[in-house]
């Protein structure tokens, strides 16, 4: 690098807010340039200069305004409007929001399930027999629906169901 270095760049060298890039090109110069050595030196002086008087002239809050602000925030009343909003935290807000939910759901849930539709049971009787009479085998082929319905069924030598095992292969089909 044949150019001397700027101000700007060596405040940000000695701060290392150079990239990495430019940080090796800056330390490199510094090797080799005296000049810039020597401005290095002063800007490190000067930075240092800074430090120590800012910390000098740090001060601290005198204790009894800090009491007098402490007391006005203690006897400060909070306005009703506050008072509301502190309900409308997300603390609060969410678990309300949450059980109105849940309340919502529930509540049209039960209606909708209180409202099922109800079915006559001479309707499942004519329909079990129905499918009874289309089974061959079935316990009461050739009973009707009032019979079913009624419950006579006959004699008892009628009900009694003689049933004979079936046994089923795999293979039946080939």
């Amino acid at each position: 690098m044949m150019q001397h270095l700027t101000n700007p760049q060596l405040i940000d060298y000695i701060h290392g807010a150079l990239a990495p890039e430019e940080d090796a090109s800056v330390h490199a110069h510094l090797e080799s340039c005296a000049l810039c050595r020597e401005e290095y030196a002063t800007e490190v002086a000067l930075t240092e200069l800074l430090r120590k008087q800012a910390a000098l002239e740090e001060r601290d809050m005198p204790s009894t305004v800090k009491a007098a602000i402490w007391q006005q925030i203690r006897d400060a009343r909070p306005s009703p409007a506050t008072r509301i909003l502190a309900w409308l935290r997300p603390a609060i807000a969410i678990p309300v929001a949450a059980a109105i939910v849940l309340a919502a759901y529930f509540g049209l849930h039960s209606q909708q399930a209180s409202a099922a539709p109800t079915i006559d049971a001479a309707y499942l009787l004519q329909d079990h027999a129905a499918m009874n009479s289309t089974v061959p085998f079935g316990d009461r082929s050739g009973a009707d629906a009032a019979e079913l319905q009624s419950g006579s069924s006959g004699s008892a030598d009628e009900t009694a169901v003689n049933v004979q095992p079936a046994i089923y292969t795999a293979d039946a089909g080939r």
